[in-house]
């Protein structure tokens, strides 16, 4: 699928976040797999539009307040730090897995999923703690406004810790940093995706802005 098609894919699943937000709603969900593209039929195969589905465990955000659960709920894989820790979820965590996907959808996805899940439980290690550590070298380092977003013993207790093995792996592997990888999707790219992808919740833009920033513009 050519770099047109995809960022069409991308800005009509944007805008679909835009009608959910507009209403104090946020999807958790947010991932390739939920994504339905229709084609126009033609020979060119074209795409004719793309839906947001699966709102299984969409929620309806109350006076602004945060989504608290006893669990993490969402694919591992997509969920932003605060989701991790199935604290302060809010439209800033859909915002940063709409970024994640814009990462995948321009070629990136083996950065992003796990393919070892059976080792990972061989060696003790959860999918939670594994996308951490991995999130935290590309998008770090992580600041306090995460912990304070998080306020939970047991959800900053994991983000310190996976910050600890991130920060270890950047100190003798720097080129894991977004900012030096991502180089080949461009300048405004960089931009629109890093500010998606900030670990701190309180500094994502929100879908409006998203949707206003002049990645969408360039070809």
């Amino acid at each position: 699928m050519v770099h047109t098609q995809r960022k069409k894919i991308l800005r009509y699943t944007a805008e679909a976040i835009q009608e959910l937000h507009s209403r104090n709603w946020i999807h958790i969900d947010i991932k390739p797999d939920n994504i339905l593209v229709n084609l126009d039929g033609g020979d060119t195969k074209e795409i004719a539009n793309a839906v947001l589905g699966d709102f299984d465990i969409a929620y309806r955000l109350e006076d602004g307040k945060a989504l608290r659960t006893r669990h993490a709920i969402g694919n591992a894989i997509w969920r932003s730090p605060e989701g991790q820790t199935a604290v302060g979820v809010t439209k800033a965590s859909d915002i940063y897995s709409f970024g994640l996907l814009c990462i995948y959808a321009m070629g990136g996805g083996e950065l992003l999923l796990l393919e070892n899940y059976q080792d990972l439980v061989r060696f003790g290690i959860t999918p939670e703690q594994e996308v951490l550590s991995r999130h935290f070298t590309y998008f770090g380092p992580v600041p306090d406004a995460l912990y304070r977003r998080v306020d939970d013993e047991a959800g900053c207790e994991l983000l310190r810790d996976m910050s600890k093995i991130a920060d270890a792996t950047v100190e003798s592997q720097h080129e894991r940093r977004f900012l030096y990888w991502s180089k080949e999707l461009g300048p405004v790219a960089q931009d629109a995706i890093s500010q998606m992808t900030t670990l701190d919740p309180t500094t994502r833009p929100t879908i409006e802005q998203v949707l206003a920033h002049s990645w969408w513009q360039e070809g």
